[in-house]
């Protein structure tokens, strides 16, 4: 599974005669995706959260005599955006409070029920 870091910190091989992706469009996803995953690992909401769908329809206008970015390159991580995306974000989310404050001993009962534990 992603995480909004691993997205951050991928590149892409840049490629210029032969036809590659738009940076900029790729980079605009990469940016929402980021704000997406991040939204789900902290568990705020975000305006326009991306779906694997979204992730998979998406279309960049392809580049060949000026620097694009490596097409399988992006289409490989797409994919495993995407299936981020369906799985939902590896990321473990906290445990509860505890539910008594800790070193205090609860009032309940008599001195003598919570001698024994009961």
């Amino acid at each position: 599974m992603l995480t909004s870091d691993d997205v951050t910190r991928q590149r892409f091989t840049a490629v210029k005669f032969r036809e590659g992706y738009d940076q900029d469009q790729v980079d605009d996803l990469l940016d929402r995706v980021v704000a997406t995953l991040r939204a789900l690992e902290t568990g705020t909401p975000t305006a326009h959260p991306l779906t694997a769908q979204d992730v998979r329809a998406v279309r960049f206008q392809a580049t060949k005599f000026r620097e694009g970015y490596d097409q399988d390159q992006v289409d490989d991580f797409l994919d495993r955006v995407a299936q981020t995306l369906n799985d939902g974000p590896g990321v473990t989310p906290p445990p509860p409070p505890p539910t008594g404050t800790p070193g205090i001993v609860s009032t309940g009962g008599s001195w003598w029920s919570r001698l024994l534990g009961r």
